[in-house]
Parts: C-alpha cells; sequence; structure tokens
C-alpha cells in the first residue's frame, strides 16, 4: 500500500474475506466427477482440523469431532488429455498413453491451512507433486535435523520417476477492492498464468 489509510483498509478486507476474492489453479491426474462422471464444476465441503498425529499435516474431520467448516468450489479450467492428444505426433492406436490430468479453477470460500491440497486429495488423486497429500506422499523426516542431514536425505530425490518435484498447485487470479476509492465497488485484478 501507498499509505497508511490504505494498508489498513487491505488488512481489514483481508480479515473479513467477503470482499477478497482468490482463484488458484490445480494440476491433478484424476478427478472422478470429472473423469467418472462428467461433472464440470462443483462445490466441495469437507471439515478439515489439524493432525491429530502429524505436526505440520491437517486431516478430514467431522465437525462434531473437532473439524472446522471448509468450503471449496471447482470447476474444470482445462483437460489436458484433451488439448494434447491432437498435439501427439507418431503416436499409434497401439502406443499406451499417459494421463495428463486436468487443471482445476479452485475457490477456496473458507481458507483453512492446506485447504485446497486435502480437499483434491479427498475427492481425487491430490495435487501433482503435493509431497504431503498427494498420489506419491513422502516420508516427513522432521525439521532440517543434524541427524537427517548428517545422513544426506535429500527429500525431494525420495520422488518417483514421472513425479513433478514442484507442487502443481498456483495463484491465478487476485480481486481486491480498490483502496483509493473502497465505496465504489471497483475491484482491482491480479491475475498470473500457469506455470506449467
Amino acid at each position: 500500500a501507498r499509505n497508511q489509510a490504505a494498508a489498513s483498509f487491505l488488512c481489514r478486507v483481508w480479515r473479513e474475506r467477503e470482499s477478497i476474492k482468490k482463484v488458484y489453479l490445480a494440476h491433478v491426474r484424476h478427478w472422478p466427477p470429472y473423469h467418472e462422471h462428467r461433472q464440470t464444476e462443483g462445490n466441495i465441503d469437507i471439515p478439515l482440523a489439524p493432525s491429530r498425529t502429524e505436526r505440520i499435516k491437517w486431516e478430514v474431520l467431522p465437525v462434531a469431532e473437532g473439524g472446522k467448516e471448509c468450503k471449496t468450489f471447482w470447476k474444470v479450467y482445462e483437460d489436458m488429455d484433451k488439448s494434447s492428444s491432437s498435439d501427439e505426433e507418431g503416436a499409434t492406436e497401439n502406443t499406451p498413453t499417459v494421463a495428463k490430468g486436468i487443471t482445476l479453477e479452485l475457490h477456496p470460500i473458507t481458507g483453512r491451512t492446506h485447504q485446497l491440497r486435502l480437499h483434491c486429495a479427498a475427492i481425487g488423486s491430490g495435487i501433482v507433486g503435493d509431497s504431503l497429500y498427494g498420489d506419491s506422499p513422502i516420508a516427513w523426516l522432521g525439521d532440517h535435523s543434524t541427524k537427517n542431514h548428517d545422513r544426506g536425505i535429500d527429500v525431494i530425490s525420495t520422488l518417483g520417476n514421472g513425479i513433478s518435484k514442484t507442487l502443481r498447485l498456483h495463484a491465478h487470479k487476485l480481486l481486491i477492492p480498490n483502496p483509493s476509492n473502497p465505496n465504489n465497488g471497483e475491484k482491482l485484478e491480479f491475475e498470473s498464468a500457469k506455470p506449467w
């Protein structure tokens, strides 16, 4: 912010959430609502809570057992299998193809820690490259302790072949009220293309 009034305004609207819109893109390999039921959009309403057994993780937990309400709207942004099938040169009918998956547009309604990652994992294959909740999670090795460092363990290299080492979750759009004229309803929009 360029001045204190704008900074205070932005802090307040960020805290209140109603007037800020965040849109993320996530690459998933398999999404049952789309791949099995041909749905192109929907809502996820799965309560979450901090994990009872692992400090850095969250888990699905019913509200009655302490879970917090957690909602995400999703829609298919891109089907990478459809868009790449026409690009494949030299492919024959007998050539096995590897599913590339889809890109989802995710709109968090609530803002819980790891919400999008957990919601994708609970519904489908999880986000590509997600080492905590995805299809190929890796074991948590601690807080860069001397013990693990001395053993020469490289967490990134423990991922299997063909699995992205980068979490494919991208902050795509941010819409915020214009702090220079907050009463007119004008929004400032910031957009960033997906990096994959």
